[in-house]
């Protein structure tokens, strides 16, 4: 067996369709690895200033089309933000419409939302433990 996809991903040849019999489905470490890739406070910061926002609630909010401001339970921030990452991911183009380039941005806008706001929810001690 050659290299598994997580190999291939790394030295950037991955080819687009996964095979898991050619490729392997990798160890349980890296598959959680790649569902807990998050943005940290100061990328989501610079993100927040370069794109020039006031609001982290009306961004997710406009993202998910659900409406969330300060009153908002962390819980329902949650699922706005999964609702905002599932409306404008990447590799969702097809679903809405919008460029792969143009996607990737408002997903980072959304990430970075969610960064800012789970900082303003854990230092007001709101967040669930």
């Amino acid at each position: 067996m050659g290299q598994t996809y997580w190999q291939k991903l790394k030295a950037g040849t991955s080819h687009p369709t996964y095979n898991p019999r050619e490729e392997g489905y990798g160890s349980a470490t890296e598959w959680a690895a790649m569902f807990n890739v998050r943005m940290g406070f100061k990328e989501a910061s610079a993100h927040k200033a370069q794109r020039g926002w006031k609001s982290d609630y009306k961004i997710i909010a406009e993202l998910s089309g659900v409406h969330i401001d300060e009153n908002s339970m962390w819980a329902e921030i949650k699922s706005a933000f999964r609702k905002a990452a599932l409306n404008v991911h990447p590799d969702r183009t097809a679903v809405h419409g919008l460029s792969k380039e143009e996607a990737g941005e408002k997903f980072r806008d959304a990430q970075a939302a969610y960064t800012m706001l789970e900082d303003i929810y854990t230092i007001q001690g709101r967040l669930p433990k």
